[in-house]
């Protein structure tokens, strides 16, 4: 059985308040120990998902002996928010679905991996992966814009390519309750969270596979066609007839009913999975029409600046 382990550290200041919080992180590594051939995979729930969901535990229990891999997940800021259920949002903590989670998601990775160096524990530094499901997807594709060279691997199920929420009412049809997000009275930058603006002359360096199905009701499959056709090392697959899918799906519509653990086995065994070289850390700066940003990894995390 694999070993299993969870923290709290310092997370990223909140980038609306300017307030120090704390990050819970869980990790699981494989019970044989970490060699070189050891991976890193970090997943990455959407709505309805979390860290201590049931099959996420699973997966990062199954996948560290399975895979040979450390497998990261970590609460990430305002996920607590994106269950089936209504709790009180404020500008301390609410779902912002998009930069303060992906800073998140990316600090979890960078710290544990971290952990491994500071205990002398060699690793496959080629072999970052990143799995997302839904916005978790979505939070996959911006967390590889931020920080360009360091996941191998990005699998994508269902991702949007802008957050769906930001701009529509969320249902709750178990609550009979419609609502929306605090978020939609802070003023973002669409453009940093439009992953087409993101991705726009990028040259990517991870193997991004994406699936989509014909009939998802949060993106139309045309658009994330697109989007993933301009991006280099992209491949999207429609995903129009279920039944041939040996089991990994059953629907065509958002989520595309997918059996998590046969979607990963078939990722693995089908598509490249490592770089050519180890994973980089080097500081990142692009701008949009109203702020110029930048990504500093000199502190071994991630710190995202402002620039005037």
């Amino acid at each position: 059985m694999s070993r299993d382990y969870d923290f709290t550290m310092a997370g990223h200041p909140n980038i609306y308040t300017g307030e120090h919080r704390d990050l819970k992180v869980y990790f699981s590594e494989p019970d044989a120990g970490v060699n070189e051939d050891t991976g890193v995979l970090l997943f990455i729930a959407g709505y309805g998902g979390h860290a201590g969901s049931n099959v996420y535990v699973k997966m990062r229990k199954q996948f560290a002996d399975l895979y040979n891999l450390v497998c990261i997940q970590c609460d990430y800021f305002g996920y607590e928010f994106m269950q089936a259920e209504v709790k009180h949002e404020s500008i301390d903590n609410f779902n912002d679905m998009s930069i303060m989670q992906s800073l998140d998601n990316i600090t979890s990775v960078l710290a544990v991996i971290s952990m491994l160096k500071e205990n002398n524990l060699v690793f496959n530094e080629k072999k970052i992966i990143c799995y997302g499901q839904s916005h978790g997807g979505y939070l996959a594709l911006q967390c590889n814009r931020f920080v360009p060279d360091l996941f191998s691997l990005i699998i994508d199920n269902s991702a949007y390519i802008y957050p769906v929420y930001l701009k529509a009412t969320r249902c709750l049809p178990s609550l009979n309750l419609n609502f929306n997000y605090f978020v939609k009275r802070i003023e973002m930058d669409d453009s940093l969270l439009y992953l087409p603006y993101l991705y726009t002359d990028f040259c990517n360096t991870a193997n991004i596979v994406c699936f989509h199905g014909i009939n998802d009701n949060m993106i139309h499959h045309s658009d994330k066609e697109r989007f993933c056709n301009d991006i280099k090392n992209c491949t999207i697959y429609l995903i129009k007839d279920p039944t041939a899918s040996g089991g990994i799906f059953s629907s065509t519509e958002h989520g595309l009913g997918a059996d998590f653990l046969r979607l990963f086995d078939w990722v693995i065994n089908n598509c490249v999975v490592e770089k050519d070289k180890k994973y980089e850390l080097s500081r990142t700066e692009f701008s949009t029409k109203k702020c110029g940003y930048r990504f500093d990894f000199s502190s071994g995390l991630i710190a995202l600046e402002y620039i005037l």
